[in-house]
């Protein structure tokens, strides 16, 4: 599964947690825990952005899981 995510996102560069999830059929959290993975790798990287939904910007939104988005890193080479 890691190779098939790492692979879209060689194609994609950017991509939301959300659409990871839908794209591979599984849960948010369960997808969460394979980027965070790959994070460790350094293959991805989460981008910061800052949430706008609300005017309190805590990204405690339903929307907030909508914001987190990853990064493939282009130098990187499976170890």
């Amino acid at each position: 599964m890691l190779r098939k995510i790492i692979d879209l996102f060689k194609e994609r560069k950017i991509i939301s947690l959300s659409d990871l999830a839908i794209h591979f059929k599984i849960d948010e959290r369960a997808m969460e825990a394979m980027l965070e993975t790959l994070e460790k790798k350094d293959c991805i990287s989460k981008l910061h952005i800052e949430c706008n939904s609300c005017s309190a910007s805590c990204k405690g939104c339903s929307f907030s899981k909508e914001k987190d988005y990853y990064r493939f890193i282009e130098h990187w080479r499976k170890t």
